[in-house]
């Protein structure tokens, strides 16, 4: 089989036995290298995918992933089913209930369809608990992992309730309208005031946002912390941690402390403020579908926001590299942060493994610096240095060996 094939059976297998991570990167293998030699439709395989994120919990990319299957294939009902399952696992059950119903209209007898539409409502319906899932099936099945795998765990039952949705849109409001301040600012401690204030907002709803979803920490986290370092834990032991590291609000809740040793820039604050700005449109959405008199507002505001989610992720990994290049040329400068550098380089490996923005952010950048480095007319010398150079920084960036 060609390459693309072959990586669809390697990431089946994987899925089959409970390897997702695994399966992720064999199915983006297979997504990137179908073009040119793979039998495999586009969209059955951007739908495997998104399974294999749900069971990571990692709903943003499963819901991502579904959007495209759909975009792919509109008559695709499995697409419109995925979308409803990754809906249903960020909290959107009113969205997730339109999704199953779509998927229904294409299949009317699914009955898998049909269990997660009455799920969906059956969440609405109980004021969106979080343990409301949707119905389990042969090839995915979402579900709300605890913080901990441990029956003891209080986030198997934990809620999200309306007055903490409420606070968590007021802090990201506060975190983008005091990065805006900051813009037009002129003085230097005013400016730094209104940095760290925007930092500490967004780092404040980054951890209620986590603690939401994935709950609170128990005994039992600990204990499975524990067997990780001593490489006793199972895959089933840490499936609740790696899904809150996977997060991408523990990524920022990790990013937004290390802003109190730098400089204020607002190249800094970009990401935070571009990921607050979309998640609080999406739950301002949310909320105002809770209120008829507020559908107006929301058609004028959060609407219109939510809509350019994919530029706005684009340019969020953009952000990103954007900041490690400022901090790399900052080095030769007395601005230098050697502490920040370090630190984010660290986060940037984790990004650039599990966030596809992050890696379509930076497979972009190396091709612009390729075309120069790489050019025809480029001595041959400046080019074999340029790959050891490309290469070990690719090493540094990627260290996980590839199977």
């Amino acid at each position: 089989p060609s390459t693309a094939d072959q990586a669809k059976l390697d990431a089946d297998a994987a899925f089959k036995a409970g390897e997702y991570q695994k399966a992720v990167d064999f199915y983006t293998t297979a997504i990137t290298e179908n073009a040119k030699n793979g039998t495999n439709p586009k969209h059955v395989l951007l739908s495997n995918r998104s399974a294999c994120f749900a069971k990571l919990n990692q709903w943003d990319k499963a819901l991502d992933d579904a959007k495209n299957c759909i975009i792919a294939n509109s008559s695709f009902a499995k697409g419109f089913s995925r979308k409803g399952a990754a809906l249903h696992g960020k909290g959107d059950y009113a969205g997730a209930a339109q999704a199953y119903q779509r998927a229904l209209d294409l299949e009317a007898n699914n009955e898998v369809f049909k269990k997660g539409l009455e799920a969906a409502k059956a969440a609405q319906g109980s004021g969106g608990a979080r343990s409301s899932a949707p119905p389990s099936s042969s090839s995915y099945r979402p579900s709300s992992t605890p913080f901990a795998s441990s029956s003891s765990s209080s986030a198997s039952s934990a809620k999200f309730p309306l007055y903490l949705d409420v606070f968590i849109l007021l802090a990201q409001i506060f975190a983008v309208v005091h990065a805006i301040m900051f813009v037009f600012t002129s003085d230097p401690h005013q400016s730094r005031f209104l940095f760290l204030r925007a930092a500490a907002a967004a780092c404040v709803s980054y951890f209620l946002t986590a603690v939401g979803r994935h709950g609170v920490p128990s005994m039992g986290t600990f204990s499975v912390m524990y067997k990780a370092f001593r490489g006793t834990a199972t895959q089933a032991d840490t499936k609740g941690i790696l899904a809150f590291a996977q997060d991408d609000n523990t990524h920022y809740i990790f990013y937004c402390p290390i802003l109190l040793s730098c400089n204020p820039s607002l190249v800094l604050l970009m990401p935070i403020v571009l990921s607050s700005a979309l998640t609080a449109s999406q739950r301002g959405k949310r909320l105002c579908e809770r209120l008829p008199a507020a559908q107006k507002l929301s058609a004028m505001t959060f609407d219109k926001i939510a809509a350019r989610e994919a530029q706005l992720k684009a340019m969020c990994g953009n952000a990103e590299v954007l900041i490690l290049i400022m901090m790399i040329i900052e080095l030769f400068t007395p601005r230098r942060n050697l502490l920040f550098l370090i630190l984010y380089f660290q986060l940037i490996r984790v990004r650039m493994l599990i966030n596809p923005e992050s890696k379509a952010a930076w497979a972009g950048a190396a091709a612009k610096v390729d075309s120069v480095f790489l050019h025809a007319r480029s001595p041959p010398m400046v080019q074999s240095m340029y790959r050891k150079a490309r290469d070990f920084i690719g090493r540094q960036m990627n260290p996980m060996p590839q199977s």
